[in-house]
C-alpha cells in the first residue's frame, strides 16, 4: 500500500507491505513459516529528498539433502539523504542488515549475521546527459557474530552518461 501527501511544501510517500506464506514439508518442520513486513517514507522538499525504510522477515531454503536446509530471521533499516544544488548532487545513504540463520530445522540460531554499510557521494553534471561521481562506501560485516573479511571501503571515481 502506498499513501501519498503533502504537508506545506514538502511531498510525503509512506508505504508499506506483508506478505505471508505456509508450507508443509517432510522430515523436520521449520520454527516458521515464510513471511515479512516492510514499511517507507520519503520526504521531498525542493532539492531536498529523505527516505528510510525498514523490513523483517523469516523465510527458509528446503532440498532433498537436509544439510542444506536453512532458515533465516533477518532485518533491515535503509536510509538516505540527497541534496541538489545547480549542477552539484550530494548524497549520503547507510543500511543496517542483521539476520540469525540455521541450517537445523525447527532451532534457531543464537549468533547474528550483519551487513552495515555508509556511502557519500558528489556528481556534478558536466553537461547535458554527462555527469562526473566521486564516492566512497564502507562495509562491515559479520557471520555468526564474527567480524568477516568480506567487508572494506574503497572510493570510487566514474562518469554516468545517459541519451
Amino acid at each position: 500500500a502506498t499513501y501519498v501527501t503533502t504537508a506545506g511544501d514538502t511531498s510525503i510517500t509512506i508505504g508499506g507491505g506483508i506478505a505471508n506464506g505456509e508450507i508443509a514439508v517432510t522430515g523436520a518442520q521449520p520454527s516458521s513459516d515464510k513471511g515479512g513486513f516492510n514499511l517507507g517514507v520519503s520526504a521531498v522538499t525542493g532539492d531536498l529528498t529523505v527516505g528510510v525504510g525498514y523490513a523483517d522477515g523469516d523465510t527458509f531454503v528446503s532440498s532433498a539433502d537436509t544439510a542444506a536446509n536453512t532458515e533465516v530471521d533477518g532485518s533491515v533499516l535503509k536510509a538516505g539523504i540527497k541534496y541538489v544544488t545547480g549542477d552539484i548532487t550530494l548524497a549520503l545513504g547507510m543500511t543496517a542488515g542483521e539476520a540469525k540463520d540455521s541450517t537445523t530445522f525447527g532451532t534457531a540460531d543464537t549468533t547474528d549475521d550483519s551487513n552495515d554499510s555508509t556511502s557519500a557521494s558528489v556528481t556534478y553534471a558536466v553537461a547535458s546527459g554527462v555527469s562526473a561521481v566521486l564516492g566512497y562506501t564502507t562495509v562491515d560485516t559479520s557471520n555468526d557474530g564474527t567480524s568477516s573479511t568480506d567487508g572494506g571501503s574503497a572510493w570510487y571515481v566514474g562518469a554516468t552518461m545517459s541519451f
